[in-house]
């Protein structure tokens, strides 16, 4: 939870924050999530939309030295997964920056499997778009896991 935070806002305090706060709201309501499947999607869910929440109300950070051709990459990108439709920044939080397997994005996103495809699938085409890549799965075990071709 904390590293999907993280990916979203980018910020360790606030990842840690929006980690701790949907913990305690899930022990708040624990008599109702106890024994639900869905609870663990409920908690990152909550982690996620906490961490939304704060990127609305904080300040912009300073530039940072260093080497600002990766860091405007990375910037970049990070802008361009927030702008994307809820939905599809949740799919591509899990999957790719959370390292989650398609069947527990699946299972935290309360969908099925087909429809985090299908999120995975658009959030790339309209990333290619935005910033001037291919649309295509990057190569790896990710690309492979996420199509189900477990011979990749």
């Amino acid at each position: 939870m904390y590293r999907a935070a993280y990916a979203l806002c980018g910020d360790r305090e606030q990842a840690m924050d929006a980690t701790q706060e949907a913990f305690a709201r899930a022990l708040s309501r624990w008599r109702r999530l106890r024994g639900e499947r869905w609870a663990a999607g409920w908690v990152m869910t909550t982690a996620l939309n906490v961490a939304r929440r704060s990127l609305r109300r904080r300040s912009p950070l300073p530039e940072p030295e260093g080497d600002h051709a990766d860091l405007d990459a990375v910037l970049d990108l990070r802008a361009q997964i927030r702008a994307l439709p809820r939905r599809q920044q949740a799919a591509v939080v899990l999957y790719y920056l959370a390292g989650l397997p398609v069947a527990e994005v699946a299972g935290a996103m309360g969908c099925r499997e087909g429809t985090v495809r299908a999120h995975l699938a658009r959030a790339r085409a309209s990333l290619a778009r935005r910033l001037g890549g291919p649309a295509s799965p990057p190569p790896g075990p990710l690309a492979a896991q996420e199509t189900g071709d477990a011979d990749a």
